[in-house]
């Protein structure tokens, strides 16, 4: 079961402001693709398929933060981390950590995502439970691991 992702990415022209650091604004897109390619990772996308006629489910953010702690700049690359922070029945929680090459923590973020269904008769999404598909595959990291790392 995985509780853990990692990938590398690199700062874009485009994800920079004026001063050549990466806006604040974007580190939400970041947290983004590094929680699509986890869900990659496990064999499923974040856009669910129908398949064997199981309903597909829906992962809309009921939270997002981000808290700053060093600048990434036009063309540093950088670690993405993904821990899942907590599986409720209805909710994933992630801690998304973003370390420079130097191992200095850069930002922190949180995602909560709930899990919902189209109701056929009213169109409306419904938040539902986390089929078993998903639960057999994602469990919490261990709390060790979500502590947020002491400073270098």
């Amino acid at each position: 079961m995985a509780h853990r992702f990692i990938c590398t990415d690199r700062v874009h022209f485009s994800d920079t402001d004026m001063a050549g650091i990466v806006h604040f604004a974007n580190f939400f897109r970041y947290m983004e693709r590094v929680e699509h390619a986890f869900f990659r990772s496990l064999g499923f996308s974040i856009v669910d398929p129908p398949e064997h006629g199981e309903e597909r489910v829906g992962w809309p953010r009921v939270h997002a933060s981000c808290d700053y702690m060093a600048p990434l700049h036009f063309e540093e690359e950088f670690e993405c981390e993904l821990l899942v922070e907590e599986v409720r029945h209805k909710v994933l929680r992630h801690i998304i950590r973003f370390w420079k090459s130097d191992g200095v923590l850069a930002a922190e973020g949180r995602i909560t995502a709930a899990c919902v269904r189209r109701d056929p008769a009213t169109g409306k999404m419904k938040a539902v439970e986390i089929p078993q598909r998903f639960r057999d595959k994602i469990e919490a990291a261990p709390h060790e691991l979500l502590k947020r790392p002491e400073k270098k």
